[in-house]
């Protein structure tokens, strides 16, 4: 058996193959025997090295048909994300809200592009999701992914849009640790609904500061709960309340 840091190098060499000659997801993998000849090791570390690729999306493993390049989508990452975000050591508080953090950093930048630049179905498609979310059912938690991935689609990030699917779908599985008590359909509508009607504004200020607020429901439950607070709630502006109040 190839050595660990022996195995780490087989695996980077065959990426680079696949980069080196263009193959696109869906390809062939070169032969076992055209791999060993190129790298220069046994059959068995190219087969160690070719599972190590096929448990992270890069090769998939068609039974009776062959070895191809696999898509390599977010989904191969969720169950190493979801392990960390779960795991916790005697000095370690739990990584749930390092997760949340990023996740407000991404979609509170990628909000406020699509404020000030977005079709115009958008804010109708959003709308819609808005009303769901106040039924409750499951509905209307996928009415809340839709929403979300609604506005990263918009900004035009397919990186930032698969992460923040991945990390919503991490949370939804480990929600249930997070502690403290859920949000009504009522008070998650509401938080969404604030973002709408910034979007409708073309307010960028105004719909970084709603996905704040959204994030501040997650931060008072974080807090109650066992893994501690995370980021920042700042006060409401005065100029935020006196539109609340006149709305």
């Amino acid at each position: 058996m190839a050595r660990p840091q022996r195995s780490e190098e087989i695996t980077k060499r065959i990426i680079d193959l696949i980069v080196e000659r263009e193959l696109p997801p869906g390809a062939p993998m070169p032969t076992e025997l055209s791999l060993m000849e190129d790298i220069g090791v046994s059959r068995n570390s190219i087969r160690e090295a070719i599972k190590a690729l096929q448990a992270l999306g890069i090769v998939e493993i068609r039974h009776g048909y062959g070895t191809f390049v696999g898509s390599a989508g977010s989904e191969s990452l969720q169950t190493w994300l979801l392990f960390r975000t779960r795991a916790r050591g005697a000095t370690d508080v739990g990584r749930l809200r390092d997760l949340l953090e990023v996740r407000e950093m991404l979609e509170t930048e990628l909000t406020r592009r699509v404020a000030t630049d977005h079709r115009p179905g958008l804010v109708e498609e959003l709308q819609a999701c808005v009303a769901r979310m106040k039924r409750k059912g499951p509905d209307a938690a996928e009415a809340d992914r839709e929403f979300h991935d609604l506005i990263c689609a918009e900004a035009g990030f397919d990186l930032a849009r698969e992460l923040t699917g991945l990390f919503w779908d991490v949370y939804r599985i480990a929600e249930s640790e997070l502690g403290g008590p859920a949000s009504s359909p009522t008070a998650t509508a509401k938080r969404h609904q604030a973002i709408v009607d910034a979007l409708l504004l073309r307010d960028a200020d105004a719909a970084a500061e709603a996905v704040h607020r959204h994030f501040d429901e997650v931060r008072k439950r974080a807090k109650a709960g066992p893994y501690g607070g995370f980021g920042v709630a700042r006060p409401v502006p005065a100029d935020s309340q006196s539109l609340t109040r006149s709305r």
